[in-house]
């Protein structure tokens, strides 16, 4: 059986976690939670990098980073969710919302001697400028049911949970509709994390 490392918290391993319930695929892996910042041996053996997520293939090989992990079992669905260059844009730039604002949390939770206000700043700016651009996005069709359209909807939902004063709702009611259609689905529901 595939296992999936994952921590409850982790954006990035929720993709995955979704993706494995979405697409039928819950008989064929095994999910670990595990603490990426305990270094513990499960994780180690598996990702050299010690992240999450992590999905150990039956062959003992570890693919790592969700937009791999996600493309991958995509490809394993009986029947996978279409994507095409278009939508592997809206991927990266969904990723890139998420990576900015997971920067974002790990420079608010430093020690102040090493806080930096500037590397705060340039990371909210660059999540209010790639709201923007992804609301315009939102103003033709996006496949609903996709990973360009899962992955912005995670980060919605992790401004949400991390970074709350954003407000993003206030600039974008194309992306608050594209979060409300991924807030009630079950498999939304089943990952979010612990409050």
């Amino acid at each position: 059986m595939l296992q999936l490392i994952y921590s409850p918290t982790s954006p990035y391993a929720r993709k995955c976690r979704i993706l494995v319930r979405e697409l039928g695929l819950q008989g064929r892996v095994s999910e670990i939670a595990d603490n990426p910042f305990d270094d513990t041996d499960t994780l180690l053996q598996a990702n050299p990098l010690g992240r999450v997520p992590c999905l150990v293939l039956d062959d003992g090989r570890a693919l790592t980073e969700s937009a791999v992990i996600a493309a991958w079992l995509n490809e394993q669905a009986a029947a996978p969710w279409p994507s095409d260059w278009d939508d592997r844009r809206l991927e990266a730039l969904g990723g890139g919302l998420l990576d900015l604002a997971v920067a974002r949390r790990v420079e608010m939770v430093r020690d102040e001697a090493i806080y930096s206000a500037h590397w705060l700043g340039r990371r909210e700016r660059g999540i209010a400028r790639t709201l923007d651009a992804l609301e315009r996005e939102c103003a033709v069709a996006i496949e609903p049911l996709s990973l360009g359209a899962l992955t912005i909807a995670l980060a919605l939902d992790y401004l949400d949970f991390r970074y709350p004063e954003s407000q993003w709702r206030t600039q974008g009611p194309r992306l608050e509709a594209l979060h409300a259609a991924w807030f009630g689905r079950d498999s939304f529901i089943a990952t979010a994390p612990p409050l």
